[in-house]
């Protein structure tokens, strides 16, 4: 199957975009002190923000990484930039700064999955609406309402493009499992998370019984349905929210069981089968503590191949399926 050829993707790339941006708010909040409109303003508030834009920057990237780490640097991110809000003495200033929050409300859009979007892009209009109403500036409805109107807007189109793209991007089209390089990902946080709390986490590698023979005896629509109805079996079957699924080749799949340990994978892997449109072999490897992601991979694959040739060597009526 060569699942250790492809090496494993970086994780890290929504920590480095949240703290590019916190950087370049650091920046811009700190220049604009140069370009005051009202030059009786404090200075203050804008030093504070800046400096805490920047900490912001740094702990994202140095922060372990959680669910919930960058979600609540994102809103203290936005508490700063209300503060900012609040602090306007000019119509001018006040609409500037609510740019930096519609910003941040996007990024959340783009960056989060919908249970963490919506709260912060709730929050943001909430800071927006709270900081331009105790702004000394005069609070026009009409300001608040272009605010809330462009937040709001944007942010649902951007998070439905970026749901859809990812949605592509990372699911196989025919079968709803992952795409191999999601796989990866989602196995090496998987792995992460058991060797750090000492759960078990097995691996399943599997394939197809003769799928060749399929295609070519009954078509590759049939081909198709089989596969489909594979991933469709192994979900109801697989107990637990956590499992993975992913797709790694033609016929060829990969299952992540968090919480399981090797009995309790061979023993699902048994009750799979006897239930499965068609016949299928898989080999099981659970995670060391020192384990690897390639060398946890390519157990599964040679317990597989094992399997398959054990199965091949034995009388018809011993093969199942």
């Amino acid at each position: 199957m060569g699942l250790v050829d492809e090496s494993m993707p970086r994780l890290h790339g929504g920590r480095g975009l949240l703290a590019v941006t916190f950087g370049v708010m650091a920046v811009i909040v700190l220049v604009a002190l140069g370009w005051s409109v009202n030059p009786h303003a404090s200075v203050v508030p804008w030093l504070a923000v800046g400096a805490l834009l920047g900490v912001l920057s740094a702990l994202t990237l140095l922060l372990p990484d959680r669910p919930w780490t960058q979600p609540a640097m994102l809103a203290a991110g936005m508490v700063g930039l209300g503060v900012l809000v609040a602090s306007c003495r000019t119509a001018e200033g006040m609409i500037s700064v609510s740019l930096g929050l519609i910003t941040a409300a996007q990024l959340a859009a783009f960056s989060f999955p919908p249970r963490q979007a919506v709260p912060l892009v709730g929050f943001a209009l909430v800071v927006t609406t709270v900081a331009m109403a105790d702004a000394p500036a005069t609070f026009h409805p009409m300001s608040w309402v272009a605010v809330t109107v462009v937040t709001i807007a944007s942010t649902s189109l951007l998070g439905y493009v970026t749901h859809w793209l990812r949605h592509h991007a990372t699911t196989d089209d025919l079968t709803g499992a992952l795409t191999r390089r999601t796989l990866f990902e989602r196995v090496g946080a998987l792995l992460r998370d058991a060797q750090r709390t000492g759960a078990p986490l097995a691996v399943v590698s599997a394939d197809v019984d003769d799928f060749k023979a399929i295609n070519d005896t009954q078509g590759h629509h049939a081909g198709d349905e089989v596969l489909a109805s594979l991933v469709a079996t192994w979900r109801s079957t697989v107990d637990g929210s956590a499992a993975v699924i992913g797709r790694t080749g033609g016929d060829e799949f990969l299952l992540a069981l968090p919480g399981y340990d090797e009995a309790q994978a061979t023993a699902w892997v048994e009750r799979a089968r006897a239930v499965s449109p068609a016949p299928w072999s898989a080999g099981v490897a659970v995670a060391r503590a020192d384990d690897a992601v390639p060398g946890l991979l390519r157990r599964a694959d040679d317990a597989l191949y094992a399997t398959k040739h054990a199965r091949a060597g034995a009388p018809r009526e011993q093969r199942g399926g």
